[in-house]
């Protein structure tokens, strides 16, 4: 029977009573293209470029390319919004509706400080290694930071019917408590999601072990969701500038995950009366790396780079709250309040790999292309001890959940005269989940957030232009980036009536200026 499977779970780990799953490791470990004004209006195609604070952390062989030692600064201005349309069946017709958020933020993109250190050679000219630099940078690598909401039409399908499906192996029974409610939330035997249908009279039994929803009128459902967090990088590098030809470089990376989620997901049933399920999650983390790249510079017209990633092991923690309102009308009405629950976990997130080509043509302009492949499908979860067993399902699931990711950035630059510059950048990354990916959640878990997004694409449009003097230059980048999503408040596979999905698109609108001086 269920439970006995539930009991036997834990007895081999209780840090199954939280597990993650695939689209939250997805989540944490997606790159995104943030950095300096310069780079951001190139659409971040600057891998055989180097010469920029935020390149670095792509391929770290560009601190050669420096001549002057510099300390830059950059701000971010964000706008954000949130479309949705969750389409709903109206007498056998599709019909539309639509949802919209949105969010205003400001914040900082990078701060670095780059030594640029010629050798002896340098100064008499002759070869071998003409420079030895340094770098101290901070980057923002991701912001997490968006405000969501969907609402749908009448719906056949209802969150009841998962809620009911997911309890099947309970009894009444096994359901019931004598003095207090938390005898069920200390039953690590028990979801919290079959709690909530039990106590909040959501589910019916309709056979031994067998349960239905016991809601009749078709709902009308609406979800809302707060993130908000960053990824952020510390980094110590060096590189060296051999002959003018070859530069080579590495990195040492700290970074800083926080993450939060304020979700809620309603239904209202009509008569019936309505339910709300609330749920808040914080996530923080460390982490260290090595990033390690070349480049090559056959000609004064071509550069060619290279750069690999290595995995990173996130040392994570996570703290989640939930919570039930439900109104039953003609039977009950209350708060459910469940205990909160904390959590320790490592991620490893793929490694990557950066190969990218530069074009100067003179001293007037250059075009650049990059491509970053992420081996996603080898994101592994780990408990706290390292040890994959507890997470063995997640992690055989991340070649059926996610794809292996490929960014494509191509940017260009355009000297009007010597000091001002115009620049343009594209840059596109593909699905990265498959489209028939589902949540699974734990038997166990005391998660009832079984939502989850498919990314479909993400591509970004980038403009700028920068003004620079001999000693100082200040650079301005505007940056629309669009992600396209499918939206599934819970998967509907194994209910009556499956649901359909909402389209989300959320469009960024980035505002950067860097401002620098050299030394």
């Amino acid at each position: 029977m269920k439970k006995n499977i539930i009991t036997l779970i834990l007895l081999i780990s209780s840090s199954l009573l939280m597990a993650q799953t695939e689209f939250e490791a997805l989540k944490y470990m997606q790159s995104d293209i943030n950095g300096t004004a310069r780079y951001m209006s190139m659409a971040g195609a600057f891998g055989a470029l180097g010469g920029d604070a935020s390149a670095i952390k792509d391929n770290p062989a560009g601190l050669g390319i420096y001549r002057k030692s510099e300390i830059i600064g950059t701000m971010n201005i964000l706008k954000q919004n949130s479309t949705t349309n969750w389409k709903y069946n109206d007498g056998g017709n599709l019909m539309n509706s639509y949802g919209y958020d949105d969010l205003y933020k400001l914040g900082a993109n990078n701060f670095s400080m780059v030594i640029a250190s010629p050798t002896w050679r340098n100064e008499s000219g002759t070869e071998g290694m003409l420079s030895s630099n340094f770098s101290f940078s901070y980057n923002r690598l991701k912001n997490f930071d968006r405000n969501f909401y969907a609402n749908s039409g009448p719906s056949v399908s209802s969150m009841t019917d998962y809620i009911a499906n997911f309890s099947e192996g309970f009894n009444p029974i096994d359901l019931q408590y004598n003095s207090s409610i938390n005898e069920l939330f200390n039953n690590n035997n028990i979801p919290t999601s079959s709690i909530y249908g039990y106590q909040g009279f959501l589910m019916d039994s309709v056979a031994n072990e067998k349960w239905g929803s016991a809601i009749s009128n078709n709902i009308m459902p609406t979800y809302s969701l707060s993130e908000q967090g960053h990824l952020d990088e510390y980094s110590i590098g060096w590189a060296g500038n051999f002959s003018n030809k070859f530069y080579f470089g590495a990195t040492l990376n700290y970074q800083a995950l926080n993450y939060t989620a304020f979700g809620t997901y309603s239904e209202t049933f009509g008569s019936e009366g309505n339910m709300i399920i609330g749920d808040t999650i914080y996530t923080k983390g460390n982490a260290l790396n090595l990033k390690i790249g070349t480049i090559f510079a056959p000609t004064d017209f071509l550069r060619l780079g290279l750069s690999i990633h290595t995995p990173t092991i996130f040392k994570l923690s996570d703290n989640y709250y939930s919570t039930l309102d439900y109104n039953r009308t003609g039977l009950d009405a209350g708060k459910i309040v469940a205990p909160g629950n904390n959590n320790a976990y490592q991620l490893q997130s793929p490694l990557k790999v950066d190969a990218s080509v530069a074009f100067i043509v003179g001293t007037k302009g250059l075009i650049s292309a990059e491509y970053i492949y992420s081996n996603n499908t080898g994101t592994r979860l780990l408990s706290d001890e390292g040890d994959n067993t507890p997470f063995r399902d997640e992690n055989q699931g991340m070649s059926k959940v996610l794809n292996n990711s490929r960014t494509i950035k191509i940017g260009g630059e355009y000297r009007l005269s010597e000091n001002f510059s115009l620049r343009a950048g594209y840059a596109n990354t593909n699905n990265e989940t498959k489209p028939t990916a589902e949540k699974y959640l734990q038997l166990n878990t005391v998660k009832v957030n079984p939502e989850y997004f498919l990314h479909n694409s993400t591509n970004y449009l980038t403009a700028g232009f920068g003004y620079h003097e001999s000693g100082w230059f200040i650079d301005f980048a505007y940056m629309n980036k669009i992600i396209d999503e499918t939206f599934y408040p819970y998967r509907s596979v194994d209910v009556a009536n499956v649901l359909v999905p909402a389209n989300v698109i959320t469009a960024n609108n980035n505002m950067v200026v860097t401002l620098g001086f050299k030394f």
